[in-house]
């Protein structure tokens, strides 16, 4: 009888040291897949946020389009710049022969960035969709932006606007004098 005990004894000593093994795997496990983890989102963490524009119809074209979670990476550390014709084709967007002339340049301050957006002709068009991607250090972002440019409200943007329009009334007053 005594031996018996001693049998189930072991076995339960043995039982619980199996137990302590694999509780001891199971939280190493853990550990190691939360560092994974961890890692992995620091290192995806930088995105994109909302565009500012700063500029107006029949203007260059001037935005900020905000960045997430900059932290630790410098100016070289992300490129930006837009997507390739399959890219801008697959996500059936229209690239149209103006997107090529944007520039795209990443500014980071601390914690804070952007990308600034600049074209040096003139949007014609009153609204403009694009792709951006962006190189991170784990792998490419792409981004939809679409901005809808409103008329110049400032003087100068209104001066302009008004002297084309006393051109073209001008040549209209000046056709409907000509004799018939």
């Amino acid at each position: 009888m005594v031996s018996i005990r001693v049998r189930m004894l072991k076995s339960s000593l043995a039982a619980v040291e199996g137990a302590g093994r694999r509780a001891r795997g199971v939280f190493c496990k853990s550990v190691i897949a939360a560092s994974l983890l961890a890692c992995s989102t620091l290192a995806s963490a930088l995105g994109v946020g909302e565009i500012t524009l700063h500029s107006a119809l029949n203007q260059p074209l001037n935005a900020e389009i905000q960045l997430l979670e900059t932290g630790g990476l410098s100016n070289e550390d992300v490129v930006a710049r837009l997507a390739s014709p399959e890219a801008f084709a697959k996500a059936g967007i229209e690239r149209v022969f103006f997107l090529n002339d944007l520039r795209f340049t990443p500014v980071l301050r601390g914690d804070r960035g952007v990308i600034r957006v600049v074209s040096t002709k003139p949007v014609t068009e009153p609204y403009l969709s694009f792709l951006v991607q962006l190189a991170r250090p784990n792998g490419d972002l792409l981004h939809e932006y679409t901005v809808l440019l409103d008329p110049a409200t400032s003087p100068q943007g209104l001066a302009a606007t008004r002297s084309r329009n006393t051109q073209r009334s001008t040549a209209s007053a000046q056709e409907s004098r000509m004799p018939v």
